[in-house]
This record gives structure tokens, C-alpha cells and sequence, in this order.
């Protein structure tokens, strides 16, 4: 593991306040992002995860509060500076037409290139590093377009991964695909967290996914923070109600030893009444 396993917190807010158009969204919100471990944010539609995660990345700036990366404001350091150590993949990325794999990984190193610093061969090892690493070397001809859900996601984090960052943020990485496809890309971003002891921050819809991959799980309702801590302390039945407005039961994966929750809808309350 890298030295950034031994940092307590790597990003942070203090009173944080977040707005669209002068409409409040995230308020007073308090948050410490532990270095070296995944991070999950759950909450339920409308609750402010997304909007949390552009503000972290320093794309929406706080109409109070501030964020910290390693201890200094964010939005005091260069956008250079903070590409060089945040990487954030947004829900849904678009890419120009006619971009192959390749090319696409390959914009992860513009932040490193200027005047006098052209594409040298540290920038080629580290787009084929990301590639291999994310198993698209096969695939690195071929165009963006031609690829299913799970490939063009693996594509995308291949570019984030060729950023070279220590702190990897990611909105809702596994919508859209399959069941086998997302347990392969939350694979993918586990063995990165365990392997080069990346902080890895990622918004999930899935509780109990959220629950099997987080070292630290935040439930965020109505624009601030439920709870946070390990999963076993934060998903409970009681924040189940809270936040999400839904009856549970909650019990242990029977092969992750995670917390499982289990939803009762009405049909199942009116089986038990």
C-alpha cells in the first residue's frame, strides 16, 4: 500500500452548503473522506449524492462551507493541481464520435501536457498500465461505440486510471448495466483500492453492493449527512426508515458477512398481518 493508507482523512468538508440556480441543496454538511479505503454514498433520488460528489471534485463551487484535499481548500489550488490528484467520473459520460479505447484513455494524461512538457513515454506506459489493468488491452482499437455497457464503463475508468490520481470519484459507475457487469466493474475498483491503495469515492443505488465493497458507507438524506461509519454501524433498519422511508429487515450476507437488507413492500405486509 501506498504512504496515503497512513492519512487519517485525504478529502473533507466543513459546513458545506451546495445550490442549482440559488436552490439549496446540500446544507452544513460535515464529511471526512478516509485516505486509502472506498467510501459509498447511498441515499434515496433527489437527496443531494450527486451533487455532493461535482462539489468534491471541485466542479460546483460552495455557496458556503468549504472542502479540503489533504488539508488545503480545494478551490484555492490550481485545476492542474487538483487533476494531478482527483479524478472524478460523472454518470452517463459522453465521448466525441469516432474516439477509440485508446484514444479515450489517452485524455486521462492532458492534465500532465503543456508548451513545454509534450506526450512522452511515461504518459504511453501509464495509458497501457490503465488498459491492462482494466482488461481492454484487447479492445484498444476499437471505437467507443462498438462496445457493451460493461466494456465502454471499464473504458472509462481505464481513463481515470490513466490520470495517475490518488482519489478516484465515481457517480453511480455500475447504472445501466447488468448484474454480472456491475459486480465486475465494483471488482475492478475493489482490487484498485487493494492493490494501489487508491481512495475511491462512489455514489451506489445498491444497498447491499454498497454495503459488500465500502469500507465507509454515508447515508445522505435531504441534504445532509444521516450517518456515517463501517456499514455495520450505519445500515441499521432505523436508517432504512429514515432515509429511504421503507420498512426492512436487516441481516447478514450470507456470503460477504456485509449487512443485508431485505425490503418489506406492502404485499409483504399484508402476508404477515
Amino acid at each position: 500500500m501506498t504512504s496515503l493508507m497512513h492519512k487519517k482523512e485525504i478529502l473533507s468538508t466543513r459546513r458545506l452548503c451546495l445550490a442549482y440556480d440559488g436552490v439549496p441543496i446540500i446544507t452544513d454538511l460535515d464529511l471526512a473522506i478516509p485516505a486509502g479505503k472506498i467510501t459509498t454514498l447511498v441515499g434515496p433520488n433527489g437527496c443531494g449524492k450527486s451533487t455532493l460528489l461535482r462539489g468534491l471534485a471541485r466542479l460546483l463551487k460552495p455557496r458556503a462551507g468549504n472542502v479540503y484535499l489533504n488539508s488545503a481548500d480545494i478551490f484555492k489550488l490550481s485545476t492542474k493541481a487538483v487533476a494531478k490528484r482527483l479524478g472524478i467520473l460523472p454518470q452517463g459520460p459522453v465521448a466525441p464520435e469516432g474516439l477509440t479505447v485508446r484514444d479515450l484513455v489517452a485524455m486521462g494524461r492532458y492534465p500532465y501536457q503543456n508548451w513545454l512538457q509534450q506526450w512522452s513515454k511515461d504518459d504511453e506506459h501509464l495509458v497501457e498500465q490503465a488498459l491492462v489493468t482494466t482488461g481492454m488491452s484487447h479492445l484498444a482499437d476499437r471505437g467507443l461505440d462498438t462496445l457493451s455497457g460493461g466494456q465502454r464503463q471499464r473504458a472509462w475508468i481505464a481513463m481515470a486510471l490513466a490520470q495517475d490520481t490518488e482519489i478516484l470519484l465515481l457517480d453511480e459507475p455500475t447504472t445501466f448495466l447488468d448484474l454480472a457487469h456491475q459486480v465486475e466493474v465494483l471488482d475492478l475498483l475493489y482490487e484498485l483500492n487493494q492493490s494501489k491503495g487508491r481512495t475511491i469515492v462512489m455514489v451506489l443505488h445498491d444497498l447491499n453492493q454498497a454495503c459488500r465493497y465500502a469500507d465507509h458507507l454515508v447515508a445522505v438524506r435531504q441534504g445532509q449527512v444521516y450517518a456515517q461509519g463501517v456499514p455495520l454501524q450505519v445500515m441499521t433498519e432505523a436508517m432504512v426508515r429514515e432515509v429511504f422511508g421503507l420498512e426492512s429487515h436487516i441481516m447478514q450476507d450470507p456470503v460477504a458477512g456485509t449487512p443485508m437488507c431485505v425490503p418489506v413492500g406492502r404485499k409483504m405486509k399484508v402476508r404477515q398481518d
